[in-house]
């Protein structure tokens, strides 16, 4: 049996912002009743009240509820299945059998363990020590009667393509009107760096993976490229951290290429994008 219990870093992590914003909505809700704030504008400051009173009150009680949670988000898995901890095996075992589907929510920072009939079974904190392992037990034993890994193509959506012509047209917009208007260091030169960043991170981005009889093949927005499984050494999922947040991603590792192919929000779960390519190479 292995046991998976919430990072305590998390814990404090969220007691810290549970006070900040209590702190910051007791001045909001405060800010009227100073006395230097009754001989400006009484409309203003009543505006900027009813917004941190809203704003701050929202991840008060968000953060609040997320904190009462906490004690019982620890799971323990054998061969057997998953369970929460505070229930216990007897009483709470999920049989492997019973998972039909691992269910990423990525802006939750969780997975959520579903049944045939997608009722929710269990949740899986990204927050948990050792959550790595635990994603690999689920991808190994869990949810291998879904139909859903015969698919075999997974591409962005064109929201994804319009954003980055959206950024190049307006930032190119923006450094001309700059420029002219007599900052061209600004408008001619910052701007242009920019632009060029936004447009060599799409190219370089997998925007669609298919999967072939024979090999596994990669779309950029202008180019493809062909990867032979016999070329294929192994298929992981990693991590990308951004502000805290953990973004997985599938990467395709081979032999004659010096970095892997990075594949992530492909318009689908990675970890149904990383069981089928991983049923196709046979790994």
């Amino acid at each position: 049996m292995q046991e998976f219990k919430l990072d305590k870093k998390y814990g404090t992590l969220m007691k810290g912002c549970l006070v900040v914003f209590i702190v910051f909505l007791v001045l909001g809700f405060a800010l009227p009743f100073l006395p230097d704030e009754n001989e400006g504008n009484p409309n203003g400051t009543l505006m900027i009240t009813v917004m941190c009173t809203v704003v701050f009150g929202f991840f008060s009680v968000l953060t609040w509820r997320t904190l009462k949670k906490l004690p019982f988000a620890d799971v323990a898995a054998d061969d057997d299945g998953v369970w929460y901890m505070h229930i216990g095996k007897d009483k709470g075992l999920i049989g492997w059998e019973k998972i039909h589907r691992v269910k990423e929510r990525r802006y939750m920072q969780r997975l959520d363990l579903l049944g045939s009939d997608n009722q929710e079974l269990l949740k899986v904190e990204y927050q948990l020590l050792g959550f790595e392992m635990l994603r690999d037990v689920l991808n190994e034993r869990a949810g291998t009667q879904n139909s859903e890994l015969d698919q075999s193509k997974f591409s962005k959506g064109p929201l994804y393509h319009l954003f980055y012509v959206a950024c190049v047209v307006g930032f190119t917009a923006l450094g001309l009107y700059v420029g002219a208007g007599g900052n061209p260091l600004l408008g001619y030169g910052a701007m242009s760096v920019l632009v060029v960043f936004i447009i060599y991170e799409y190219l370089i981005t997998a925007t669609g993976v298919q999967v072939t009889v024979n090999s596994i093949l990669v779309a950029y927005p202008f180019t493809k490229r062909n990867i032979p499984l016999k070329d294929i050494e192994d298929v992981v999922i990693a991590d990308e951290f951004h502000k805290g947040n953990r973004i997985p991603e599938v990467w395709i590792i081979t032999n004659n290429a010096k970095k892997p192919y990075k594949l992530k929000q492909l318009g689908s779960d990675s970890n149904r994008v990383y069981k089928t390519i991983k049923k196709a190479v046979n790994l």
